[in-house]
């Protein structure tokens, strides 16, 4: 009967000390690069920051796999309504790809964005990624540039490379 009593308060102690944890879990900044084919409605967007929140207890539960929660908060600069789709591709420390994922987005006309999704990795593949935390987006776009958004795209150039 106290070998029962034993095993059972050291079993409370650790899913105690991995409730603790997990409840703590670090939320991670990610560096960024911003790349898209379309030069022009790449201005409109900012892309405010990128981080990620890795659950410990999860990952011991299901014997290394973990959906690791990310947020991209994104901004339109520009005056009309952007939307697309994005490619987010998480790189290791040499700039290859451990993993990535689509999403869409949309922005509406001067306005700011919370992107929320989940990758679910191995703790080795995230080994590779925790502590570099480089991340490259890849935009798209499904909107066609008119009169008015050119000449907004225009109004950035001049901001972004100082010309008049």
């Amino acid at each position: 009967m106290m070998k029962i009593k034993k095993i059972f308060l050291i079993l409370f102690f650790i899913f105690s000390f991995l409730n603790i944890q997990s409840a703590n879990a670090k939320t991670q900044k990610w560096d960024f690069e911003v790349q898209s084919v379309d030069k022009d409605l790449i201005k409109c967007i900012k892309v405010i920051d990128v981080k990620s929140k890795r659950n410990a207890l999860s990952t011991l539960g299901n014997m290394g796999w973990s959906n690791t929660g990310f947020i991209v908060r994104l901004q339109n600069k520009c005056s009309e309504e952007i939307k697309g789709t994005y490619e987010f591709k998480i790189l290791d420390k040499d700039g290859f790809i451990v993993d990535d994922k689509y999403e869409k987005f949309r922005i509406g006309r001067k306005g700011i964005s919370k992107q929320t999704f989940k990758f679910y990795m191995h703790t080795l593949s995230w080994g590779k990624v925790k502590k570099v935390t480089k991340a490259q987006l890849d935009f798209s776009f499904d909107i066609e540039i008119n009169d008015e958004l050119q000449k907004q795209i225009e109004k950035l150039k001049k901001v972004i490379y100082g010309q008049n």
